[in-house]
């Protein structure tokens, strides 16, 4: 197929490293766990439907002793293996290109092959100068609080800009207190955590001087509602008897609850994963935050007082935003537009997709709400988003409407909210941005003009396709004279466009517009200050997504519109 010339291409990509167990399928009891199998030369679906002869046929010819599972979590729990937290390279671009390019140099460019398949020359295609184009930097400007006499201050990167600036907007209680729950042998150790909290970092380089230094709050210690438990594999029914005990001022104070988690998220009984899940809607249930805070992590960091304040930077800025702070916003916000993002997790457990949707009022990305469903509740789906432009355009006039999809939307998908619009009689074009919430690694481009980092400069977008792009989002400028590797080297997402009006793409311009709303989205991740790929319009549905429908009783409809699951 021709994506980016006119004659047929061959796409070498590299999809990670898979391992196998040594066990085979003979040996293993709790069969159900069993995805793929290597089995000879190749690899099956062990759990696939024997809906055809063939299928039976080739299931009946296995011999379990010669297939051997290919690793995955489940399987790895049943099995008592240790789960190891995954080794990441620092520069994923090198590794990438090294692995592709070796394995064209050794199977694809070489004479038996190329008496199969002729290549006009041995190498990666370059790309063509017409499919290339750049977002302008300062359409990501990120506006933050006024200084003393008024005058509004900006920057493009937030890690830069927290050390320098205050956030754009606090909490609106001005009253915050901070509770600690944790076990009872953890006490003294949470007690250093406050303090650097609090106080800030004891090392020469310091970037971190404390909460209120660093976000622009004001919060105490609440110590009458110190939680501390015994049972760690079981903390739940202690934690709700004292909580009952407690009572809190929730007319005057905004709490925000530290969960110092015996647990790390690579713990093999899911119980044990479950239990902060279980914490946070219980203390939510409660109009209470909740921060999850890695107990062996925690003491790790304490001793490293330099690295610690990075952590405890990510922490200040995800309270700031769960208590109900902006801590930055978009500052070019021209047009009026109702931005709304669909984004989804699978839970391999159940087998089952989870989707929601977050709204954000405008193009300034300050969030609004958010509601969440099963994959095939369609209708609720469209419900929710036509209730968004319903509210957005009772108080203004929209210039556009644009949906973030993670996946291509289907017809059931989208006539319900076409049919909607057309009701509403707004006259405004709708445009769906299918994302890819997972990095693009089927096609990708590398910069061999920026040394052996080869990650190209962020805002650079490339056509591949009709009204199909790649989007670099990272935290590499054209101005940049350093670029360092703690930033990370993203790859570029997949982005498909598409209009059901006839007259959408009439004017040259709005492909742009629409990239770009993407590439400024991805700047107003509160989570963490590192440079995300992927716009909140698809990472924070994914993350309530993610642990939602988790819950016994849902969430409260009052914590629909804060961002708690950061």
């Amino acid at each position: 197929f021709a994506t980016l010339t006119d004659l047929p291409e061959l796409v070498v990509s590299y999809d990670g490293t898979s391992k196998v167990l040594t066990k085979s399928v003979k040996d293993i009891e709790e069969t159900e766990y069993i995805k793929r199998c290597v089995y000879g030369q190749k690899t099956f679906n062990y759990q696939m439907n024997l809906d055809t002869e063939d299928k039976e046929e080739f299931y009946n010819s296995i011999e379990f002793g010669k297939a051997f599972p290919i690793f995955n979590l489940q399987l790895a729990r049943a099995l008592n293996i240790p789960i190891e937290e995954p080794d990441r390279p620092k520069n994923r671009y090198q590794k990438y290109v090294a692995l592709i390019t070796t394995f064209a140099k050794n199977y694809l460019f070489t004479e038996e092959f190329k008496a199969l398949f002729p290549f006009k020359q041995d190498a990666f295609i370059d790309v063509p100068g017409n499919r290339i184009n750049h977002i302008n930097p300062n359409l990501g400007l990120l506006e933050f609080g006024k200084d003393q006499y008024g005058n509004k201050r900006t920057h493009l990167v937030p890690k830069k800009a927290m050390n320098i600036l205050n956030p754009y907007r606090r909490p609106s209680n001005q009253n915050i207190k901070i509770f600690f729950i944790c076990h009872t042998s953890h006490k003294d150790y949470v007690l250093s955590f406050y303090q650097n909290l609090k106080e800030g970092v004891n090392t020469e380089k310091k970037y971190y001087k404390g909460l209120e230094a660093y976000v622009n709050i004001k919060a105490t210690a609440s110590k009458e509602h110190f939680i501390e438990f015994t049972n760690e594999n079981d903390p739940i029914p202690e934690i709700v008897e004292q909580l009952e005990s407690l009572t809190f001022d929730h007319e005057n104070v905004k709490y925000a609850a530290f969960y110092i988690s015996p647990f790390d998220k690579f713990t093999p009984d899911p119980d044990d994963r479950e239990i902060y899940i279980r914490i946070k809607e219980l203390f939510l249930n409660e109009g209470i935050v909740t921060q999850v805070v890695d107990y062996e992590k925690m003491i790790i960091n304490i001793q490293d007082q330099y690295n610690f304040q990075f952590s405890l930077q990510n922490m200040a800025l995800a309270i700031h935003a769960k208590l109900g702070g902006a801590p930055w916003k978009l500052a070019v916000t021209d047009k009026k537009e109702l931005v709304i993002g669909v984004g989804a997790f699978t839970n391999q457990g159940e087998n089952r997709r989870y989707i929601a949707s977050a709204f954000s009022f405008q193009n300034n990305g300050l969030f609004r709400n958010f509601e969440y469903f099963n994959q095939n509740e369609t209708e609720l789906l469209a419900g929710s988003i036509l209730k968004a432009i319903r509210d957005f355009t009772s108080v203004a006039q929209a210039d556009k409407v644009v949906i973030h999809f993670y996946k291509e939307m289907s017809y059931e998908e989208l006539q319900p909210i076409i049919d909607g619009m057309n009701k509403l009689k707004l006259g405004v074009p709708l445009y769906i941005l299918n994302i890819n919430k997972t990095e693009a690694e089927d096609m990708i481009a590398y910069d061999v003009n920026w040394g052996d980092k080869l990650m190209p400069v962020s805002g650079t977008y490339i056509r591949i396709g009709v009204n199909k792009f790649l989007l670099f989002n990272n935290a590499r400028y054209p101005s940049d004279r350093f670029y360092s590797d703690t930033d990370g080297f993203p790859f570029p997402i997949k982005i498909k466009i598409s209009s059901s009006d006839d007259d959408a793409f009439e004017d040259v311009e709005v492909i742009e517009e629409l990239l770009t709303q993407v590439y400024q989205f991805s700047r107003l991740y509160w989570k963490s200050l590192r440079q995300q790929n992927v716009p909140i319009t698809i990472k924070y549905p994914e993350m309530v997504a993610q642990i939602a429908p988790r819950f016994n009783n849902g969430v409260p409809e009052d914590a629909k519109d804060t961002l708690w699951f950061l």
